[in-house]
């Protein structure tokens, strides 16, 4: 036999208050006393009384439900960035008693209906995603995860200071006998290559080094046939590179076949690093120098933000930037004496 859902009217009758008043004690919302708050909510513990999602939206607006928003989404839990970044999201939705939606993400096609969340989370917003331009427009409170491209709608953003992260790099490697870098990185389309790539122009200028900088081609995460191609033909055409920079962990696993196929030698005559460091750096070999962006923490900020946000009003700054830690490894020792320029 089926067992009787316990309602708000159980839990009324059983505070001796009225539906309104244990409805409005439940939900943190009215006014009243302490008192009757505290005895409405032994009732409802008392009776084992879980609030219906559904009906408790259509009376409130709300869902108690953020949204997570990213291109190819699926594919991309092969990159730990991402992995640690909705694990942040998702520790502190738990703490807070909110449920994480992963939102559906077909960059070609408008959605049909708006997502049924209270605010949203848009950890790495690309010009070309045409649902992010979306939801950017939609009205939902939202914060992104990453600066934001040029021509996008406006967003408060919780990011990273890659400015800075970014520059210690280059001074490590400099200080090591790098004299002519080459970065790979995210084009125009992504926030996080744009800064990068100014970054890396303005470093450059500053210290007289002749760098090379160089668009990466990604799809859902994984470094393509064409970027292998790319850095083979970057090593072959410019044999006097001493420094690659690349975005994250595949990149980095590729990028040292392709320099030992190129007949060098990574922590010798070339140095290696990336943007977005992980596990996996540390057991390649060897392992490699990168920058840990705290994409747990970010993902926890972020969610942090939206939350208090939609709880309380709390104004989320336009431009919130977390540090990164440079973590250097053998991949950037210093070059061999008869190896610098």
């Amino acid at each position: 036999m089926a067992v009787r859902r316990v309602t708000l009217g159980d839990v009324a009758r059983e505070a001796g208050v009225s539906l309104g008043t244990a409805s409005e004690a439940l939900s943190g919302s009215g006014r009243m006393t302490e008192t009757t708050r505290t005895l409405v909510r032994e009732a409802a513990q008392r009776l084992g009384y879980r609030a219906n999602a559904l009906a408790r939206g259509l009376r409130t607006g709300r869902t108690r439900a953020i949204g997570l928003h990213v291109l190819n989404a699926a594919d991309n839990f092969d990159n730990e960035y991402f992995r640690e970044f909705v694990a942040g999201v998702a520790d502190v939705a738990v703490e807070h008693d909110y449920d994480l939606n992963l939102l559906s993400s077909n960059p070609d096609r408008r959605r049909v209906v708006s997502p049924q969340v209270d605010g949203i989370i848009l950890p790495d917003p690309l010009a070309t995603d045409v649902r992010a331009i979306e939801l950017l427009d939609s009205g939902i409170p939202l914060v992104a995860g990453e600066r934001l491209p040029p021509g996008m709608p406006a967003s408060p953003v919780i990011g990273i200071d890659h400015e800075t992260a970014l520059a210690r790099l280059l001074d490590h490697a400099y200080a090591a006998g790098a004299r002519r870098p080459v970065l790979l990185a995210a084009d125009e389309q992504s926030g996080w290559g744009v800064v990068l790539r100014d970054v890396f122009a303005r470093w450059c200028a500053e210290h007289d080094v002749d760098g090379i900088h160089t668009p990466s081609p990604f799809e859902n995460g994984r470094f393509l046939v064409v970027g292998e191609e790319m850095v083979g033909s970057l090593l072959t055409r410019h044999v006097d590179v001493d420094l690659l920079i690349v975005p994250g962990e595949h990149a980095a696993r590729a990028a040292l076949r392709l320099i030992a196929e190129a007949g060098r030698r990574v922590g010798r005559d070339i140095m290696l690093a990336a943007c977005a460091d992980a596990h996996l750096h540390e057991v390649l070999d060897p392992p490699v120098t990168a920058l840990n962006l705290t994409p747990r923490l970010l993902g926890a900020t972020c969610a942090e933000a939206l939350i208090r946000h939609l709880d309380h009003g709390t104004v989320i700054e336009e431009v919130t930037l977390l540090p990164a830690e440079l973590v250097t490894r053998a991949s950037t020792a210093p070059l061999a004496a008869d190896c610098r320029l």
